[in-house]
C-alpha cells in the first residue's frame, strides 16, 4: 500500500497490461453506450406519449444555456491530468481545487445570467432547468477528481457499470412526474436522478477502492495549475465549439419560433441521430486507432480510409432510407399521433445520419494524423455556417427551415474538410460516393413503384416493416449490381477484419 509520501502511488503498468486494459475499457465504454442509447430509446418512446412537445423544447433550450455557461467542460481537466499521470498530493489537490472552482464558477455565471434571460423573454421553466443542471454540475465537481483518476488509469469498467445501473433507475422519477401534474419537470427529474445516482456510486466506489488517495496530503500547486489550465483550455475550447455546433440550432429555433416548434425539432433530430450514434461508436473508435498506427504507411492508410468511408456509407444510407420511407407510420407507431408534425423534419434531418459518420471518419483522420486542431477549425466553420444559414431559413419556415439549414451547414463543412485533405487523402469520391447514391436513387424508384401497387397498409407495424425491408433489400441489391467485385471485396475485408486477419492478410 503506498504511503502518503509516495511520489508515484501508482506506477505506470507494463505496456502489455496497459494495452489489455485499454481494449477492455473500450469494450465496456461501447457496451455502456449501447445500453444507454437502447434503454433511453425505449424509455423516451414511452415518455413521448405522455409529455407534450413544449416540455422537450424547454429542456433542449435549457441545455443550450447550460452548455454555454458551464465552465468545467471548457477547461478539460481530465485531458490535462492524463498527460502527466503522476498521482500525488499536489496533483490531486490542484485538480480538485480547479475542478470545484470551475464547477461552482459556472453556477455563479448561470445565476448572474438568469435575470438577463428573463428580461429577454425566455420561459421561467427554461431558466429553472438551466440553474438546476448547473448546480448538479457543481456538486459533480466535488467527486470529479476520483472519476478523472479512474479514467486516466483506463479503468472504465466501474464507471460504465455505475452509469449502466443508474440509467434505468433514473427514469423512475421521470415517469412519476409524467403521470402527475409535474410533467414539465419529468426530463429534469431523470437527469437529476441519473447524476445523483452516478455520484453516489462513484463516491461509494472511491471510499472502497481509492482510500489511498484520501491518505495523501492534498495541496494546491499554482505552477501545476497553470500547466493544467494551459493544456486543458486548448482541448476544452475545441470540445465547447463542437458542442455548441450541435445545440445552437436549438437556441435559434427556440428563440424565434418557441418551445413547441423546438420540441418537434429536438425529437426529430434525436431520432435521426440514433443510427449515427451507434455507427460512430464503432467506426469512429476503430478509425482513430487505425489511422494512428498507419500514419507512416500511406498506401495502407489510403486503403483503410477508403474502406472505412465505404463501410460508413453502406451502413448509414439504408438506415436513412428506411427511416425516410417509413416516417409516416414510424413516428405515430413509436411515439403517438401527437408527434406527426415532426415527420417532415425527420425526413430532412435523417440526412445527418449519412453525413455524420463520414464527418466522424474525417475527424478520426485528423486526430490519428496528429492534427486535432483542424477539427476545432472545421467545427467553428460549421457553427458559423449554421448561424448564417439557419437563422434566415428559420425566420421563413420555422423548424423545417432550421432542419434544412442544419443539413446544408453540415454538408458544406464536410466539403470544406475534404477539400483541405484532398492532397493527403487521395480518395476517388466518384467511385466511393457515386454507387451508393445511385443505389439510393434506385431504391427510391423501386419503392415508388411498389407503393403505387401496395398502397396504404395497416396495421402501422406492417407498413413500417415492408418499407424498411425495401430500403435495406433494395439498397444492398443495387449496391451489388453496380459494383459486384468491389462489393464482394469490401465485405470480405470487413469479415476478415472481424475475424482479426484483415491487416495480416494484406
Amino acid at each position: 500500500m503506498p504511503t502518503p509520501h509516495s511520489p508515484h502511488p501508482h506506477p505506470n503498468p507494463p505496456p502489455a497490461l496497459l494495452a489489455t486494459r485499454a481494449v477492455r475499457g473500450s469494450l465496456w465504454v461501447v457496451a455502456s453506450s449501447y445500453w444507454t442509447i437502447g434503454f433511453g430509446f425505449l424509455a423516451n418512446m414511452l415518455l413521448m406519449r405522455l409529455l407534450s412537445p413544449d416540455v422537450y423544447g424547454e429542456f433542449a433550450l435549457a441545455m443550450f444555456f447550460f452548455s454555454l455557461f458551464q465552465v468545467r467542460s471548457k477547461i478539460a481537466l481530465n485531458y490535462a491530468f492524463a498527460q502527466q499521470r503522476a498521482i500525488t498530493g499536489e496533483t490531486l489537490g490542484t485538480l480538485f481545487v480547479l475542478d470545484v472552482l470551475a464547477g461552482w464558477g459556472g453556477v455563479l455565471l448561470a445565476f448572474s445570467a438568469a435575470p438577463l434571460l428573463h428580461w429577454l423573454g425566455y420561459p421561467a421553466a427554461v431558466i429553472e432547468i438551466m440553474l438546476v443542471l448547473m448546480i448538479l454540475s457543481g456538486i459533480e465537481s466535488l467527486l470529479g477528481v476520483f472519476q478523472i483518476v479512474l479514467e486516466s488509469d483506463l479503468h472504465f469498467k466501474p464507471i460504465s457499470i455505475i452509469n449502466g445501473i443508474a440509467m434505468p433507475l433514473s427514469y423512475i422519477p421521470a415517469f412519476v412526474c409524467a403521470f402527475t401534474d409535474l410533467k414539465r419537470y419529468s426530463i429534469l427529474a431523470q437527469s437529476t436522478s441519473f447524476t445523483l445516482l452516478s455520484l453516489l456510486g462513484i463516491g461509494l466506489y472511491a471510499l472502497y477502492t481509492q482510500r489511498h488517495l484520501l491518505r495523501l496530503r492534498w495541496r494546491y500547486q499554482p505552477t501545476l495549475a497553470v500547466a493544467y489550465l494551459r493544456f486543458g483550455i486548448t482541448s476544452g475550447l475545441g470540445q465547447a465549439i463542437a458542442s455548441l455546433t450541435t445545440q445552437v440550432d436549438n437556441m435559434i429555433l427556440g428563440t424565434i419560433a418557441g418551445t413547441v416548434h423546438l420540441g418537434y425539432y429536438d425529437r426529430a433530430y434525436r431520432v435521426a441521430q440514433w443510427p449515427a450514434l451507434l455507427l460512430s461508436a464503432v467506426l469512429g473508435r476503430a478509425a482513430i486507432f487505425t489511422y494512428s498506427q498507419l500514419r507512416d504507411d500511406m498506401i495502407r492508410l489510403q486503403r483503410a480510409a477508403t474502406r472505412v468511408l465505404w463501410g460508413s456509407l453502406h451502413l448509414a444510407m439504408p438506415v436513412a432510407l428506411a427511416v425516410m420511407l417509413s416516417a409516416d407510420e414510424l413516428v405515430p407507431l413509436l411515439f403517438g399521433a401527437q408527434w406527426e408534425p415532426a415527420i417532415p423534419l425527420l425526413r430532412v434531418l435523417i440526412l445527418l445520419a449519412v453525413i455524420r459518420p463520414v464527418w466522424d471518419n474525417l475527424s478520426a483522420w485528423f486526430i490519428g494524423s496528429g492534427e486535432p486542431q483542424r477539427v476545432v477549425v472545421l467545427s467553428a466553420i460549421q457553427l458559423l455556417l449554421l448561424v448564417l444559414i439557419g437563422t434566415p431559413l428559420t425566420l421563413m419556415a420555422g423548424g423545417f427551415g432550421m432542419a434544412i439549414g442544419t443539413v446544408i451547414a453540415a454538408g458544406f463543412s464536410l466539403l470544406i474538410a475534404y477539400w483541405q485533405v484532398r492532397r493527403q487523402l487521395v480518395v476517388d469520391l466518384r467511385q466511393v460516393l457515386g454507387p451508393p447514391l445511385l443505389a439510393a436513387l434506385g431504391t427510391l424508384l423501386v419503392f415508388w413503384l411498389l407503393d403505387r401497387l401496395v398502397g396504404s397498409v395497416q396495421p402501422l407495424w406492417l407498413a413500417v416493416g415492408w418499407k424498411a425491408g425495401v430500403a435495406f433489400g433494395g439498397f444492398f441489391c443495387w449496391a451489388y449490381v453496380l459494383q459486384p467485385a468491389l462489393f464482394r471485396s469490401q465485405v470480405g475485408e470487413v469479415w476478415r477484419a472481424i475475424r482479426g486477419r484483415g491487416e495480416r492478410d494484406s
